[in-house]
């Protein structure tokens, strides 16, 4: 299976341009015979919402049918608020393809700390919702996403890898911080996201997409480095920083065989989570 990330600067609020953007990027995935296009977290509608979110929920919704109408033949995942219910609203993302809404996964961890402040608009997930969450099989591949935040904690993926992912997808909108201390040219931030995304594959054994949002949005700058990381821990496919880009890379499904045959992914102490349970 061909992976594609569209590493993508969405425009706050401006869904109609937004999604000629998402056009142009399936586009260019449809050139590349990608199978499945990854794009980051709110794509459709920007990140710094606030109280723009209950207006745009409509729409990103009608814009979400329309490419999933559009684009049979491929699928993707794409962000926007999901509305399921009048008044609750969440930081969502949904997989498309054959002209379906496969699957919708809504963001479980809503930082509300520093500049974030998600609580405040967002709602949370209920206990529901980690019974309702399912893989989407790609071209033979379990696919299945948690997004953002979600990622800076192990029981996330390790939900998905449990029900079966394969691939794990996270789409991101982190923004750079402390661009007076760059490593290789990178924010400092980067190195924290790749040494989280390589623990996530290597205790997983699976694939993870980390497809980060790029460019400017009110006074905060995203600052891109999308990765694609192997159940090795190898970052076999990665974007540029600071500026939009595209990445593709073909899966290599025997990776994933070896890293659950040398590594400890059938293991799961339960009582572990029992005990979480009490504190």
């Amino acid at each position: 299976m061909r992976v594609g990330v569209a590493q993508i600067s969405s425009k706050l609020g401006n869904i109609k341009e937004n999604l000629k953007k998402h056009i142009e990027a399936i586009e260019k995935a449809k050139s590349k015979s990608v199978d499945l296009l990854i794009f980051p977290e709110l794509s459709l509608t920007g990140y710094n919402l606030k109280d723009l979110y209950f207006e745009l929920s409509a729409e990103s919704t009608k814009a979400l049918s329309d490419l999933s109408s559009l684009y049979k033949e491929i699928h993707m995942l794409v962000g926007f608020i999901y509305e399921p219910r009048i008044g609750l609203y969440y930081n969502s993302a949904a997989i498309l393809g054959e002209g379906k809404i496969k699957q919708i996964y809504q963001k479980i961890y809503l930082p509300t700390y520093g500049l974030f402040e998600e609580e405040r608009y967002f709602s949370e997930v209920g206990p529901e919702y980690f019974y309702n969450v399912k893989t989407v099989s790609v071209s033979g591949v379990n696919v299945a996403a948690i997004i953002c935040e979600d990622a800076w904690h192990p029981e996330p993926a390790e939900l998905l890898a449990r029900i079966g992912a394969d691939l794990i997808l996270i789409p991101a909108s982190s923004p750079a911080r402390n661009f007076y201390n760059l490593v290789d040219g990178k924010p400092p931030i980067s190195l924290v996201w790749e040494a989280i995304l390589k623990t996530r594959a290597v205790e997983n054994a699976s694939y993870v997409v980390f497809a980060n949002r790029v460019g400017p949005e009110d006074e905060e700058f995203f600052w891109g480095g999308s990765m694609i990381v192997s159940p090795e821990g190898e970052v076999v496919a990665s974007a540029k920083t600071n500026e939009e880009d595209f990445i593709t890379y073909d899966l290599d499904l025997t990776s994933i065989k070896r890293a659950r045959r040398f590594g400890s992914f059938k293991k799961h102490a339960r009582a572990i989570h029992r005990r979480l349970l009490e504190l």
